[in-house]
């Protein structure tokens, strides 16, 4: 007599349809269809299940319903005789259980997820804040490695550079300060300074400085050290003349 993994087998093949395909189509796993045709039911913990699969896969593969039953049937008591309720029960809990523990790990994961995209973009932000705290404003010529050119070379440019600006003015920082420097006839510009900056200002008039941490700046103007230009934390105003003034800097506090 023929079984039913033979009828499913031989109506698989007809179909032209593979265990992938099928387990595609009715999202059962290929083992559970090879297993089938195979006549083993061992890897279902009841009949009613069986059967449900049975059908699903029966619609797939055009197989008669009423026949594939009707060949069922005689082997269910035998495939699910070693079956107790009990067996029966306890393998459909540790089904439910199985699939409960995957859920719960999928959502932990997504809150994980959820959790890290968060703090990558709160990290991000306050990075991108400070840089442009940092440099809000700047506009003074970057201090930069220049590649090495000859002695000579170095000197005419430095000679067509005082020719070219009457004031040129170097500050490196020694505390975090804030500047105000006016240049030529242009706009104040305001800019917050930290340890270890070192900014050039040029100007071809006069310049205007104004440093709120006397103490945590020290100043070259025109090639020169001006030492120290006050006490920590003082506020002083520096004015720069154009050409043709009284040398040096009009310290005014």
């Amino acid at each position: 007599m023929e079984t039913i993994g033979e009828y499913f087998k031989l109506k698989r093949e007809e179909s032209g349809l593979t265990y992938g395909r099928i387990s595609e189509i009715t999202k059962i796993r290929p083992q559970y269809i090879e297993t089938i045709e195979k006549n083993d039911f061992s890897l279902f913990s009841s009949p009613q299940i069986l059967k449900g699969y049975i059908k699903l896969i029966g619609k797939t593969v055009g197989a008669d319903e009423e026949y594939a039953f009707s060949l069922l049937e005689p082997q269910l008591k035998e495939g699910f005789k070693d079956k107790s309720i009990e067996d029966i029960v306890g393998m459909r809990f540790k089904e439910e259980k199985q699939k409960s523990y995957k859920f719960k790990k999928r959502i932990l994961i997504t809150i994980a997820a959820g959790i890290f995209i968060i703090i990558l973009s709160f990290a991000s932000l306050k990075v991108f804040e400070f840089f442009k705290f940092r440099h809000r404003g700047l506009t003074v010529t970057s201090f930069h490695l220049s590649p090495k050119i000859a002695p000579g070379n170095s000197l005419n440019k430095r000679k067509k550079s005082i020719l070219e600006y009457a004031v040129i003015l170097k500050g490196s920082v020694i505390k975090k300060t804030w500047v105000a420097v006016r240049i030529d006839d242009k706009g104040q510009k305001t800019y917050m300074l930290y340890p270890g900056d070192v900014e050039t200002w040029k100007a071809k008039k006069d310049m205007r400085i104004k440093i709120g941490n006397a103490g945590g700046i020290r100043l070259n103007y025109n090639g020169k050290s001006l030492g120290k230009l006050g006490k920590e934390k003082e506020v002083i105003t520096l004015n720069f003349p154009a050409k043709g003034k009284a040398a040096g800097p009009h310290p005014k506090k």
